[in-house]
């Protein structure tokens, strides 16, 4: 009862606050009323499946299901929604007490938010310490190309790609900061994680994202394979959601960019007659009265031709809420400008991921490509360069250079009045060169998460490439020339087998704490490459239709061999962040290589870098700058490309004559073994120090971007042939001597905006080099021995030399002093203490050479440093817009400051032939104009002459021109269908375009085409880096325009 009482009283003391606490409660209800949100998440393409849905501020988070769709509970009228997926910008979006929401992710366009692939990982570019350069599919599929490398071009600071030859399938010289060795100067390759030095069997369209890792930081964990820089490459993955299917195909038509203006047969008949009766050389009745009864021919419109290209690819991509496929396939079919040449490639791809549990993920990769080519017609004295010395005339009466004669491929001159009798199109449809190429990589990988932030990953890949050379040489009878005719058909047959295999293990931990945030990777690697070669070629076959080297009459020669390499690693790397504005990151690699080195097999690769991002930092609050990071690198690569095996052992051949080895033994020459090859046990790989210092930045909310980098690149220790003491039975032997410093700055500048339906960016890259030779261990200069004519031209052969303080591979020959007016001026220097200062024959208007070394008269000594291939700087300007459906593309690039040596013009300025005296070939009409005829009329192109006596032409300064340029690389046009249209014929997305490629260049250089890369002298033989920039008739880039659609459905 006095419970009761005292409860009573309570509440009377209290009832008049109940008021209060009923409007408390039911305000509260109200305030914190939760509901159900739903939606669906899409992209350009369709429903995104994986998308983080969290409520700001909060815990409260899911994600979006295999079909976009999400719910989450426990919302609050006025919470607001962030949804963000990689490679996506973030969207934030208000509840505002609705139920629904949709939304439509767009690309990232934040530079430095953009997620980037790494070293055996991925990352924000934001929180790297090193310098990548990056390139998304959207750049790479704005140009139909054959190649991957061929979409780059001018597109990355530091990255200069050069396409070697306009061939079908031919190769691409790719630096990243310069030359930096004698040797190869390649990248390493990564394709999905798989090592390899080639990526031509790629097909373009699946390519998702290209990292080009620049320093040492971001490539020194690749070791002794990084120095020349890394090329990490990610494929196309399948989506979880809805199939889709992509179809893309296009076709062009490709043409020679620019002609050289030959003699017409009335200018050259009228010239031949003229020197011919003055110089006492016999003449050709047809040449009277301007050669009026011969039909006039260009030969170059019988060596080029309008070409067609054609590419289609087809991809599937789709999965389930466990398990992303993708499907492609894909047809190359390319014609040659050059006559007879063709390229076809064929690619089939199947890439697949699985969540087999919550904790473990598998991954399949497998690619096949078939390439097969065929070019009858390369560069060189006796392919291309042709087209410039044959007579510029068809003739039945002599058969003189006829195309087709009797529907066959024509005939040749039967007259000793020509210097040259090579009919260009007989030439290139009277041989057969066929190669094929078969490449089938596969990669295969399993993760496990062992804890949270712990993942354990095992990865397996293999390749194996099949090529097949083959070339036919029939017999012929072309004219009385001996050196004319073919008397025995050959057959050459090359078979090349390679087959390597990488396996990898790896443990990758990520740990925050506080402010601070840190990832632990460390792993091993094994790989193992075996090569197989087998070449032999036949003779003497009874006829040209036969293809079988068993019915050769001679075996001319049969080379064999197989060679393994191993490389085993160990690697780490340390990556510290703290607050998000400090980052440290620190590499280690040891390598070490069984099939090179005996004393070291292994060596110690290793980086630093670190980074600030001064946006993260208070003071920066309200400044323009979005993005300020400043980041420094150091650290040590290596690179063992280019250095043959198995140097550290003394190698032998067998044999008995001809060589060293046979020897007598009971009066009968019996074979033996001969030293071929003096070991050096103390040879180990090149190594190279990079120091990086760079800046990234975007400002106004990411309007304006800009990117600068200096670099400092030392390679050393690479390896040179140096004069070794005579006793040793040898003139030279391997060492490590040679060091190259290539330094210089990169800079990217952009900007991008967007206003309604108009979304437009802009973007130009420059990268500057001094590229220069610090040490060639005691020599003073390196040659690489060539020959790029017959050796009864004179002086073109070894015509580059890399020169102490010089560039790697610079051009090597006379200087000219203008030419000779008067005859009283070649006296007075015949008359001086040197002697006879050029030749005995030499007359008015002959080349005067200078006396370099000052010994009053010119020989070989004379001959120096007359240029340089390396540009001064390089770069590239692109340009995107897009209003409504339609969108417009601009890729530009250039070179500047690069020299080319010019063979062609050679054969344009010999009217004589080119070493062959009392004959004639072709000209240009700008020599035609321009010669020497009479005192003042020329002082730089000498007198027309068929007795060359003074060699005029050889290799000189004469020649040399300059190779800068600017080249529209890409003009595309593309118009998208409204979604109105294309959804009545069941796609999602349909686009047609127009393009052209190479429409544009602007240059001073003379030649085909200013583009040339490394080329091979007349014997087939490449000096890499160190034969680069020399025309030597170079299968030129064609000009082509492009008509695409892209569809997906």
């Amino acid at each position: 009862m006095k419970k009761l009482l005292s409860n009573f009283i309570h509440w009377k003391l209290n009832y008049h606050k109940f008021p209060l606490m009923l409007f408390l409660l039911l305000t509260s209800s109200f305030m914190f009323a939760q509901t159900s949100i739903s939606g669906i998440v899409k992209d350009a393409s369709g429903p995104v499946p994986g998308v983080n849905v969290a409520v700001k501020g909060g815990n409260n988070g899911t994600t979006t299901d295999f079909d976009g769709n999400f719910k989450l509970n426990g919302v609050k009228p006025n919470d607001v929604l962030i949804f963000s997926y990689l490679g996506y910008a973030s969207q934030e979006v208000g509840v505002n007490g609705k139920s629904k929401i949709n939304v439509t992710l767009q690309t990232d366009s934040k530079q430095l938010e953009e997620v980037v692939v790494v070293a055996y990982g991925s990352s924000k570019k934001k929180d790297l310490t090193g310098a990548v350069g990056i390139i998304n599919s959207e750049s790479l599929n704005s140009t139909p190309v054959t190649s991957v490398d061929q979409a780059l071009q001018g597109k990355v600071a530091g990255l200069q790609i050069t396409q070697d030859s306009g061939a079908p399938g031919s190769g691409m010289s790719v630096n990243i900061r310069g030359v930096g060795s004698f040797g190869s100067t390649a990248p390493l390759y990564i394709v999905d994680g798989y090592p390899t030095e080639d990526i031509s069997y790629l097909n373009p369209n699946d390519i998702q994202s290209i990292s080009i890792l620049k320093d040492a930081s971001a490539s020194a964990l690749y070791g002794v394979r990084a120095s020349n820089g890394v090329v990490i490459v990610q494929t196309k993955s399948g989506k979880k959601g809805a199939t889709v299917v992509e179809v893309n195909s296009w076709i062009s038509t490709s043409d020679l960019h620019k002609k050289v203006d030959l003699l017409n047969v009335n200018q050259f008949a009228t010239l031949a007659n003229s020197l011919g009766t003055a110089q006492g050389v016999a003449t050709l009745p047809e040449w009277a009265n301007g050669g009026s009864s011969l039909t006039n021919v260009d030969w170059q419109d019988y060596a080029f031709r309008s070409a067609v290209r054609q590419g289609h690819n087809v991809s599937i991509r789709g999965g389930g809420e466990k398990t992303k496929i993708a499907l492609t396939a894909g047809l190359t079919d390319e014609e040659g400008i050059v006559i007879g040449s063709s390229s076809k490639k064929w690619n089939l791809g199947l890439k697949a991921d699985f969540d087999i549990t919550d904790k473990l993920r598998a991954k399949a990769n497998i690619k096949y490509n078939k390439q097969s080519t065929y070019t009858p017609l390369g560069g060189g004295y006796d392919n291309l360069a042709k087209v410039f010395t044959n007579v510029p005339y068809l003739s039945n009466a002599t058969g003189t250079n006829l195309p087709y004669s009797n529907g066959l491929y024509g005939s040749f001159t039967d007259v000793s009045q020509f210097a040259t009798s090579t009919n260009i199109l007989a030439q290139g449809l009277s041989q057969d060169n066929d190669n094929a190429k078969y490449t089938t990589q596969a990669n295969f990988g399993l993760e496990y998460d062992i804890i949270p932030g712990l993942t354990a990953k095992a990865n397996y890949g293999f390749t194996t490439i099949s090529e097949n050379y083959a070339q036919f040489l029939p017999s012929y009878f072309r004219s009385s020339a001996n050196a004319d005719n073919r008397a025995n058909a050959t057959y050459a047959v090359t078979h090349n087998l390679y087959n390597d295999w990488v396996a990898e293990g790896l443990l990758d931990y990520t740990k925050s704490f506080g402010k601070s945030k840190i990832n632990l990777l460390g792993g091993v690697s094994a790989q193992r490459g075996t090569s197989e070669i087998l070449s032999t070629r036949g003779s003497s076959f009874l006829s040209n239709d036969i293809r079988d080297l068993s019915a050769a009459g001679k075996i001319d020669y049969t080379n064999a061999y197989t060679r393994t390499s191993t490389l085993a690693s160990q690697f780490a790397r340390f990556n510290y962040n703290y607050d998000s504005k400090y980052y440290v990151t620190i590499t280690a690699r040891r390598d070490g290589v069984g099939d090179r080195f005996l004393e070291k097999p292994y060596s110690p690769f290793y980086s630093a870098g670190a980074g600030w991002n001064i946006d993260e930092e208070s003071f920066m609050d309200g400044s323009i700058f979005n993005v300020l990071k400043l980041r420094g690198s150091y650290g040590e690569t290596g690179n063992y490309k280019g250095i043959g095996s198995f140097l550290y052992k003394t190698t032998y051949a067998n044999g008995i004559n001809g060589d060293d080895a046979g020897y007598t033994f009971g009066g009968v020459l019996s074979p033996g073994l001969a030293p071929t090859g003096l070991a050096n046990s103390k040879l180990k790989w090149e190594t190279q120090i990079q120091t990086d210092l760079g800046i990234d930045g975007e400002l106004f909310d990411g309007k304006i971007f800009f990117t600068v980098d200096y670099f400092n690149k030392e390679s050393k220790d690479f390896l040179l042939y140096q004069t070794i003491p005579a006793q040793t039975g040898f003139t030279t032997g391997p060492v490590n001597a040679g060091n190259i410093v290539n330094r210089g700055f990169e800079f990217l500048l952009g900007y991008r905006k967007t206003k309604g339906d108009f979304t437009w960016d802009i973007s130009a890259n420059i990268t500057t080099i001094h590229n220069e030779i610090t040490s060639l261990g005691g020599e003073d200069f390196v040659k690489f021995s060539s020959s790029f004519a017959p050796s009864f031209v004179d002086n073109w052969q070894d015509i580059t030399r890399s020169y102490v303080g010089g560039n790697v591979g610079a051009f090597y020959g006379y200087k000219t002093d203008g030419i000779f007016q008067t005859q009283a001026e070649i006296d007075a220097l015949n008359t001086s203490a040197g002697g006879v200062y050029q030749n005995s024959a030499t007359a008015p208007g002959d080349r005067k050479f200078k006396d370099v070394n000052g010994d009053g008269k010119i020989t070989a000594e004379d001959k120096t440093v007359i240029g340089s291939p390396i540009p001064k700087f390089y770069g590239g300007l692109n340009f995107n817009a897009k209003y409504k459906n339609f969108t417009v593309g601009i890729d530009v690039n250039g070179s500047f400051g690069n020299k080319i040596l010019n063979y062609t013009r050679v054969e344009q300025e010999s009217f004589g032939g080119f070493g062959i005296n009392n004959g004639y070939t072709n000209i240009s009409v700008d020599y035609f104009n321009s010669y020497w005829r009479g005192e003042g009329t020329s002082n730089e192109y000498a007198r027309a002459t068929l007795v060359d006596s003074n060699q005029n032409n050889r290799a000189s300064d004469h020649f040399i021109e300059d190779g800068s340029y600017v080249r529209l690389r890409n003009l595309k046009f593309g118009y998208s269908l409204p979604d109105s249209i294309i959804k009545n014929l069941g796609m999602t997305n349909l686009n047609v375009y127009v393009s052209g490629q190479n429409l544009i260049t602007l240059t001073k250089y003379t030649g085909w085409d200013p583009e040339i890369g490394q080329v091979s002298d007349q014997n087939g033989t490449s000096g890499g880096v160190q034969t680069r920039g020399i025309d030597f008739g170079t299968f030129p880039v064609a000009k082509s325009f492009t008509l695409g659609l892209n569809l997906q459905f």
